[in-house]
């Protein structure tokens, strides 16, 4: 049974900016997501919405293999085809939408499967703490990138 987490978050970043951060799949990928390890990344196409790709973490060690769609506008879903402890078709969706300080307001879905029983615990340990943890990583990575892009 899927795990499903919601959460949400304000960040300084435009909406164009949080679709961009998660759509650039250059060997910086890694650098400019914490969470992602250099030795699990790996590109294996990229279309004009979307995009074949393997990440993956250190600790715990867990990769997948997902399928990204940006083919709606502010939107991004990531969705595994292959994986070593998830199971096919879960997915990650967050959703942008412009903020009246000139950032933006995002909504994310976290539903994911597991196939082992690493992944069982880890999910366990989402639906706990899951909404925090979610909202907390990607307000970072998106703050730090405006932060970046200012003059």
């Amino acid at each position: 049974m899927p795990t499903r987490v919601e959460f949400d978050f304000h960040t300084r970043a435009t909406p164009e900016q949080v679709v961009e951060l998660l759509t650039d799949f250059s060997p910086d990928r890694p650098k400019r997501w914490p969470a992602l390890s250099e030795r699990w990344y790996e590109v294996y196409d990229v279309g004009v919405s979307s995009a074949d790709v393997r990440e993956g973490q250190e600790r715990p060690t867990l990769w997948a293999r997902e399928k990204y769609d940006w083919s709606t506008a502010g939107t991004v879903t990531w969705t595994v085809t292959e994986s070593s402890d998830l199971a096919p078709g879960s997915f990650v969706k967050l959703t942008a939408t412009a903020s009246p300080d000139g950032g933006s307001d995002v909504h994310g879905t976290w539903e994911r499967d597991a196939k082992t029983l690493k992944a069982r615990a880890i999910l366990m340990l989402m639906t706990v703490a899951g909404r925090k943890v979610f909202s907390n990583y990607f307000r970072k990575v998106y703050d730090d990138l405006a932060d970046q892009r200012q003059p």
